[in-house]
């Protein structure tokens, strides 16, 4: 089974082109990049439109050895669709193969869990949380950086300020795992010119910390990048995941590299789109 990406829902076939670094007076500050960012993500997630489109993802989880080799991979293609007002990731083969029965089938109680487990939720009137080790970009988690403004570059069409960011001195939040990852990270965000939609997030975490995965296990190094672009007016989608782990389970190193591409966004008309969404719920509940 593939390893979660742990900084996965931040959502390339796009490469950077660097400028001149200098910068103009005229510039804005990064604080105030950021915030007109931040203002326009929360703008995107509050209009629902990543639940208009459906997403092909394909995954490749790859381990290697002391010398870099890899000793083992493997491959996932999912469906990304909504599903009870969110998002939701199916498994639909494996390796190049399509699921077995019995995949098919852990695939299949997965989903009833999920619907149900939301549904749960809504009817006490909590927010749904299937992952708490995906990061949303918003307040929370930009709040604990200093920011500087480190020039612009070009990220395929869109011309970006990049915006270097690196943890505030002092107490930072620490009430889930994923916030010790983030307190201990640093890195750049390239934001567009046009509409201050985030083009790519780029991280580094050198400090290691322990926690529990499944298993007990220490984060020894992490880097990764994650590259966005327009897909329609006001919609920034994922398009390419790229993460480096170095992790110590018990007494034995692992290296892991994970390498994901959208390869589809495709979008639904509200009627599919509440068509599918109820199709799939009245399959779960039938089972």
């Amino acid at each position: 089974m593939l390893v979660a990406a742990p900084m996965l829902s931040m959502a390339v076939a796009a490469t950077a082109q660097p400028s001149s670094p200098v910068l103009s007076e005229s510039e804005p500050s990064a604080e105030r990049i950021l915030q007109q960012a931040l203002a326009r993500a929360e703008e995107q997630g509050e209009s629902g439109v990543e639940l208009m489109f459906r997403y092909v993802v394909t995954s490749i989880v790859s381990t290697l050895d002391g010398d870099g080799q890899v000793t083992k991979e493997e491959r996932e293609t999912s469906h990304r669709y909504p599903l009870e007002g969110l998002l939701y990731d199916e498994v639909v083969s494996r390796d190049g193969k399509p699921l077995d029965d019995n995949e098919a089938e852990e695939e299949q109680e997965k989903k009833d869990r999920f619907v149900r487990e939301a549904r749960e939720h809504a009817a006490r009137g909590e927010e749904y949380k299937p992952n708490e080790m995906d990061v949303q970009f918003n307040e929370e988690m930009m709040g604990r950086y200093d920011v500087t403004l480190a020039g612009t570059e070009v990220i395929g069409k869109h011309t970006c300020w990049v915006i270097a960011f690196e943890p505030k001195p002092g107490r930072l939040p620490d009430n889930r795992r994923m916030d010790k990852a983030l307190n201990r990270s640093t890195g750049k965000l390239w934001i567009s010119k046009d509409d201050f939609g985030v083009a790519r997030v780029a991280f580094d975490m050198r400090e290691p910390f322990r926690y529990l995965w499944g298993l007990v296990a220490t984060i020894r190094n992490a880097s990764g990048r994650l590259d966005f672009d327009l897909v329609q007016p006001g919609f920034w989608a994922p398009m390419q995941f790229d993460l480096e782990l170095d992790l110590r389970v018990f007494f034995k190193n692992i290296r892991r590299q994970i390498h994901s591409d959208w390869l589809e966004h495709r979008p639904l008309d509200i009627h599919s789109a509440q068509s599918e969404n109820v199709l799939l719920n009245e399959h779960s509940l039938k089972n």
